[in-house]
């Protein structure tokens, strides 16, 4: 129960940021605000929506609430794209992921995008 608690309140604070800062900036190329959507997870089915709505349904679908999200979880659970990248995700390869793990995994999934397009425009000169 406390670490749901945590997670709610660790969720909420980029939010608070989020709230106060100047979005006059316009969005990266290809990636819509940086994070892929409104509130990430745009792209190719990811995860689309509230970052807090994601880490409560990670948690729900946690049945064991240990933080560790395993493949057959992940399933049940209908998180495609965790289920479908799975190994990829867990890179140290224990059988489950955590949420950090599939940010991580996230973030290094726009980076290879971003590269991709950045040699796309190299390749224009």
């Amino acid at each position: 129960m406390r670490r749901l608690l945590i997670a709610s309140c660790i969720a909420l604070l980029p939010g608070l940021a989020l709230a106060q800062s100047d979005n006059s900036a316009p969005p990266l190329p290809g990636v819509d605000g940086g994070l892929g959507g409104p509130g990430g997870w745009g792209r190719h089915g990811h995860h689309d929506g509230d970052p807090a709505e994601f880490l409560t349904k990670f948690y729900a679908a946690n049945t064991t609430h240990d933080g560790h999200l395993t493949l057959a979880q992940a399933k049940a659970a209908g998180f495609q794209p965790v289920a479908d990248h799975f190994t990829d995700i867990d890179t140290a390869k224990h059988g489950y992921v955590t949420f950090y793990d599939i940010q991580a995994w996230h973030l290094d999934d726009i980076a290879k995008h971003l590269e991709a397009q950045a040699t796309a425009l190299r390749a224009q000169d």
